[in-house]
């Protein structure tokens, strides 16, 4: 009588180890493997990228050119767009890396991307002040790249290294980029901005560049008694440039200018970015941000852009210009799929042979018989 030896799995130490080797190796083939995938709107954001350089091209030209100083400490890349600590029409303290942060053509593709969400189309409603021009000129490279009808009314005077050179506020450098053809619009109406709006507390000097700027670029003044006076004519005045019939689609906020936010407290409050529920909520003070969300218009606030820069991954290096395209705005890195695929198939394709060859092995060796088993 015969009896079929026993033998364990056929499978030697080497080939676990060379499948186990074969693992670890395909694991880093696939780990180490990304793709770049390109946001939506990418096209758009170079192009506002684009001409917000130009902006800033110009602009520079035109400082230079009328010999204006430029602190080469503060404003490292010699833009002009980072003004005096203190002038005759500085309303506040303002934050230098705020403004330098500002300079970085990159920052249009950031709301290239928030406009579009918003889903905004023809006219907008759109308050700005001069306390950061580089953020304003971001804001109107989207818009125009968007197609977007701007009606804007300005806070003229500015916080700390702001547009708060006299002879060059911010309807200066909005007027210096019109004659360039550069742009198709502006604000339509200036306030004085400040305490109040009304600017209580600058000097007479100061009040008196505020009204030469707007008189030498043909910008109507709107000025009331108080700060409530100064939101209803705002309101009035977004609704004269309205077709009547016709409702805005969308009120952008840039900054903290008080006509706009109702108070201090408010502008820290209200989240960045869209708002869409501002009405639910009660303020002691309203502001326009307030009576436009009571109207059903969406509202897009943007206040601190150093946190956007952040948040967007933008180079805030003061030491290198930015690269046009930089930043999670633009793409984002993810792993690469059909890498990853092709080796987890590799490995299942390795570890399915490893059972095929064992399971021949184990029926070729049932089949010797071991002569010491003989009887």
């Amino acid at each position: 009588m015969y009896r079929k030896m026993y033998r364990p799995s056929l499978k030697s130490g080497w080939s676990l180890i060379l499948l186990f080797v074969l693992s670890v190796i395909l694991y880093l083939v696939a780990s180490n493997n990304f793709v770049e995938i390109r946001t939506s709107n990418y096209e758009a954001k170079l192009e506002a990228v684009t001409l917000m350089q130009k902006y800033l091209d110009t602009l520079q030209e035109e400082i230079l050119a009328r010999n204006i100083e430029i602190d080469p400490i503060n404003d490292p890349f010699q833009t002009g767009l980072i003004g005096l600590r203190l002038s005759s029409i500085t309303t506040d303290r303002g934050l230098l890396s705020e403004k330098q942060a500002a300079i970085n053509p990159n920052i249009a593709a950031i709301f290239v991307e928030e406009l579009s969400r918003t889903k905004a189309k023809d006219k907008i409603a759109v308050g700005i002040t001069g306390s950061n021009p580089a953020v304003n000129l971001a804001l109107y490279a989207a818009m125009t790249v968007l197609d977007l009808d701007p009606q804007i009314i300005v806070s003229l005077s500015s916080a700390s290294y702001g547009a708060n050179r006299e002879e060059l506020t911010w309807l200066d450098m909005e007027a210096i980029l019109k004659e360039r053809g550069l742009l198709r619009f502006g604000a339509k109406y200036a306030s004085i901005g400040g305490s109040e709006d009304r600017g209580i507390g600058l000097s007479d000097f100061g009040m008196q560049s505020l009204r030469e700027a707007m008189s030498r670029n043909s910008v109507p003044l709107l000025l009331g008694a108080n700060l409530e006076e100064n939101v209803s004519l705002r309101m009035s005045a977004y609704d004269e440039l309205i077709e009547k019939g016709n409702r805005y689609k969308l009120f952008v906020n840039i900054g903290a200018g008080l006509a706009n936010v109702g108070s201090g407290p408010n502008a820290r409050l209200i989240p960045e970015g869209l708002n869409t529920k501002l009405a639910e909520r009660n303020f002691e003070k309203e502001g326009v941000m307030m009576k436009m969300a009571k109207q059903n218009i969406p509202v897009l606030h943007v206040r601190r852009i150093l946190r956007w820069a952040q948040k967007y991954d933008l180079n805030l290096s003061s030491e290198a210009k930015p690269v046009p395209g930089e930043g999670s705005v633009f793409s984002s890195t993810i792993h690469n799929v059909t890498i990853a695929v092709i080796c987890l198939i590799i490995l299942v394709a390795a570890i399915i042979a490893v059972i095929v060859f064992d399971r021949h092995d184990r029926r070729f060796m049932s089949n010797i018989v071991d002569p010491d088993d003989e009887l």
